[in-house]
């Protein structure tokens, strides 16, 4: 006769050894503005505040949003033969995309800004949402290969001098 005790820590062992790994993965992956690969401190150079007007025309040009419905079923089963349970879920996206993961929009508010990352004669353009002047102090990521370029603000005691 067999514990199904046994079978059990056996398991939750295998479980937390293989999730060990991803955690570890997880936490040492630094946040993108922490990145000094592609993260520079640079100063504004020049801020262009979009017109409505031109707000307006660059609202013809964007995409329809995006509609979907998912669903999907799940059956599992428990050690020892026993049956572990079911699931069933559904999702929708019928509020439109998700824009956090595509660059700010002309139409939705964004600016374009010139900033010169410090010691270098190098002018990088980025549109944001935030509001910044000519002279402010900001990081700039860029040259990231998955991410487009995006503005930071500093950290305290990272200055621009």
């Amino acid at each position: 006769m067999s514990c199904k005790c046994d079978e059990r820590k056996t398991m939750k062992k295998i479980l937390v050894l293989g999730l060990l790994p991803l955690l570890a993965a997880c936490q040492s992956t630094p946040k993108l503005e922490d990145d000094t690969r592609y993260v520079k401190l640079a100063k504004v150079v020049d801020v262009h505040v979009f017109t409505d007007a031109e707000r307006k025309e660059a609202a013809k040009t964007l995409p329809p949003g995006d509609s979907g419905v998912g669903f999907g079923i799940g059956i599992g089963v428990g050690t020892g033969g026993g049956f572990g349970g079911m699931m069933i879920g559904a999702g929708t996206g019928l509020g439109g995309r998700d824009r956090r993961k595509e660059p700010p929009q002309v139409a939705y508010g964004a600016n374009r800004f010139t900033v010169q990352p410090l010691n270098t004669s190098e002018r990088i353009e980025v549109m944001s949402y935030k509001h910044y002047k000519a002279g402010d102090c900001v990081k700039v990521l860029t040259g990231h290969p998955t991410e487009f370029a995006r503005l930071f603000d500093p950290k305290e005691g990272e200055l621009c001098n």
